[in-house]
């Protein structure tokens, strides 16, 4: 029994390689190449690669163009070098030498969950406590959520992985 991948690549090879991805595998791999907190909120659009085309150009680096959520261009800035290193890393080679942040929707933007970080029962119970004069049920449960994500315990900085 053969693979379906393997038809796939054949398939998606021309329509990939227009966009300057090498059979999507930068689309595909994109949260483990740059991390989940980033992946959430901005996804690769193509490779312009300079003019003249060809391998060489290729071998000359390209500038990799990236959807990002409205306000969080900034930090897609400032993370640039950083997605730069790991892009080149998965290649192998020195594929991408800038990266320029267009706005827009993203497709794959996910909401973050709170799931990963609960609150502890004393915590809870004191927010609970807090919200018990607020008669209106949905402004009850805004808030529950607003401060189940401002004391919930944070993770460490993407920076620092």
């Amino acid at each position: 029994m053969e693979r379906l991948d393997k038809h796939f690549e054949k398939l998606t090879k021309a329509s990939f390689a227009r966009y300057g991805f090498a059979y999507g595998e930068l689309m595909e791999r994109w949260p483990d190449i740059v991390g989940e907190m980033l992946a959430r909120h901005c996804e690769p659009e193509r490779i312009k690669w300079p003019r003249g085309g060809g391998e060489l150009a290729q071998k000359l680096g390209g500038t990799l163009v990236i959807r990002a959520e409205p306000g969080r261009g900034l930090d897609l800035q400032y993370q640039s070098h950083r997605i730069i290193e790991r892009i080149n890393q998965f290649y192998g080679y020195g594929a991408v030498t800038s990266v320029k942040v267009m706005q827009g929707h993203v497709s794959t933007s996910k909401p973050l969950k709170n799931k990963d970080n609960p609150l502890d029962s004393k915590t809870e119970k004191a927010l609970e406590t807090s919200l018990e004069s607020i008669a209106d049920e949905k402004l009850k449960q805004a808030l529950h959520r607003l401060g189940a994500g401002a004391l919930a315990k944070r993770p460490s900085s993407p920076h620092n992985k």
